[in-house]
């Protein structure tokens, strides 16, 4: 039993159980996605930081981000990432998503993750691909959409 997310409670108020592993990890996986880094007080890590930047300036020709401000030394190495991209490449930030699923989501196993901006739509699609456990070796896809821009 996974526990249901968004999460609901039931009549006798306890909360509602999900029993599908894969449904479970997919809930999880868009909660995270949907979370900027830095919005949860107990954990800022958590969160996917390319939501953070959700009003910056974009370079659509290069794929990057610009910063609206030189407020912040630290996020600055974000700028220099790759929205186009496979998580095998380091420089983009499918692979800081790959990380965060790593190690938010144990349950899933040989992550793998594309992301792709459509121009003509302003979407980035994500693509989520593994293998849910150990013993199960059941291989687990998942997309993503979310409006940019």
């Amino acid at each position: 039993m996974y526990i249901s997310i968004p999460i609901h409670t039931q009549v006798h108020g306890g909360l509602e159980r999900d029993t599908d592993v894969t449904d479970s990890i997919r809930s999880f996986i868009e909660l995270l996605v949907r979370t900027p880094r830095g919005s949860c007080e107990s954990d800022p890590d958590f969160g996917f930081v390319f939501k953070s930047f959700r009003f910056e300036n974009f370079n659509e020709d290069r794929g990057v981000l610009y910063s609206s401000s030189n407020d912040d030394a630290s996020m600055a190495v974000y700028y220099k990432r790759k929205i186009h991209g496979r998580s095998i490449n380091s420089n983009t930030f499918a692979h800081d998503l790959k990380k965060c699923i790593e190690r938010y989501e144990p349950r899933l196993r040989q992550v793998s993750v594309a992301m792709e901006y459509k121009q003509k739509e302003k979407v980035v699609l994500l693509t989520i691909r593994g293998v849910v456990g150990d013993t199960l070796g059941e291989p687990f896809s998942h997309k993503v959409k979310m409006h940019v821009w």
